[in-house]
């Protein structure tokens, strides 16, 4: 069984070997999947961190210097930011974090655009927040944008909204993933990236419906287990 032509793409690199969003795990997740996602905050010095969460290790990435993050490690592994990772030979998946219940939201979308400005040839941005998107695509930046969610967003809304503000991709949780919403994202022309699937029969699923990239903690582990048509969008 293989999947139909569905990249693979690491969920904050590899997290099932290395600490999420850190510079050996983005590297190691690169030698093996087409893509991978990452997540970006800004410290209170304008540096781009690499952080799921709104804290490192007790530090909130909004309220802290890079020189104070820089110092921490995660099982011996450094805090990173965005331009210590801009040379992997895959296309990343630059998550905003930019949620207005979270330290360091940011209105304005500054942030958004920061990381656009950043993003490489391939590269997609990608955000839950969609008014960043959407200043991203009114601004004329060439970056490619995708929008993020989970119930109880309508993916058929999802596509809607994607269509009418110009972004590229949807990026819905797995499982409101069905094949009328497929059907209806080839129509509008729309890529829609599955997140975050570690079981290789429903990355099967998933990749028999079409869609354009499963992002895995599992990215090698994942592949060996359900091999497949490396066709990297």
């Amino acid at each position: 069984m293989i999947f139909s032509e569905s990249a693979v793409w690491g969920h904050r690199g590899w997290p099932s070997r290395f600490p999420d969003n850190t510079v050996a795990g983005i590297h190691a997740a690169a030698t093996v999947a087409e893509g991978v996602e990452i997540d970006i905050r800004r410290s209170a010095d304008g540096r781009l961190v690499l952080s799921h969460d709104p804290e490192i290790a007790g530090h909130v990435v909004a309220e802290s210097l890079w020189s104070g993050l820089a110092a921490i490690s995660v099982d011996g592994h450094p805090a990173a930011v965005l331009a210590d990772v801009l040379d992997v030979p895959v296309m990343l998946d630059l998550e905003v974090k930019n949620d207005p219940t979270e330290p360091g939201f940011d209105p304005t979308h500054r942030l958004a655009m920061d990381v656009a400005a950043h993003a490489r040839e391939g590269d997609v941005v990608t955000s839950f927040w969609w008014p960043s998107m959407d200043a991203i695509r009114a601004s004329g930046s060439g970056a490619a944008t995708g929008l993020l969610f989970e119930a109880p967003v309508d993916p058929v809304a999802a596509i809607r909204h994607a269509v009418d503000h110009g972004h590229r991709s949807i990026a819905p949780h797995h499982l409101l993933i069905h094949a009328l919403m497929m059907d209806t994202a080839r129509t509008e022309g729309i890529e829609v990236v599955a997140w975050t699937v570690d079981d290789a029969h429903e990355a099967i699923r998933l990749a028999e419906l079409g869609v354009a990239a499963i992002i895995t903690n599992r990215p090698g582990e994942l592949i060996a287990e359900a091999p497949t048509v490396r066709d990297a969008t």
